[in-house]
């Protein structure tokens, strides 16, 4: 293992950029407490590659990233008659529909299913459990499932 800390990694072999669990992002260590700082880094620079990997890239040069689940969270929504705006904690909106569709799948600290939505380019955003349990409270119960409704089509929140 390499001991020597580099422009891009810590002494552990770690990328000196993190997105932890919650959506705060640190950089050696540090949280980045700058949510306009954060913002620019995730609206411009991050970027997911074939290979699953997440990095900040700029003109000049590609930052690795760790991201600990996805780098986006859904903490705030918005309901205009049949269509349900998501909110993600980096300011990034995304309506619910064909084109962005919940999906289920393993979240990695419990290992529950719970619902996830792709924002952009290939960067997924997780429900926050506020979101989660208030879409629960929307929700139908059909043929076993919690079913919430937006934009012409039945997104499911889980098994009853």
């Amino acid at each position: 293992m390499n001991t020597e800390k580099s422009a891009f990694y810590d002494n552990d072999g770690r990328p000196l950029f993190r997105i932890a669990y919650d959506g705060r992002w640190f950089h050696d260590g540090a949280e980045i407490r700058r949510a306009a700082l954060s913002r620019l880094f995730s609206d411009r620079a991050l970027k997911l590659d074939d290979k699953g990997r997440y990095w900040l890239r700029t003109p000049f040069e590609k930052y690795p990233v760790e991201v600990e689940d996805v780098p986006f969270l859904i903490v705030g929504y918005d309901i205009q008659g049949d269509v349900i705006t998501l909110t993600t904690n980096m300011g990034d909106t995304v309506v619910m529909g064909v084109d962005h569709p919940l999906t289920l799948r393993p979240e990695p600290l419990a290992g529950a299913m719970v619902p996830y939505i792709m924002v952009r380019d290939g960067l997924m955003a997780r429900l926050d459990r506020a979101v989660y349990y208030a879409f629960v409270d929307l929700a139908v119960e059909r043929d076993g499932h919690l079913i919430i409704r937006s934009g012409g089509v039945d997104h499911v929140l889980g098994a009853v």
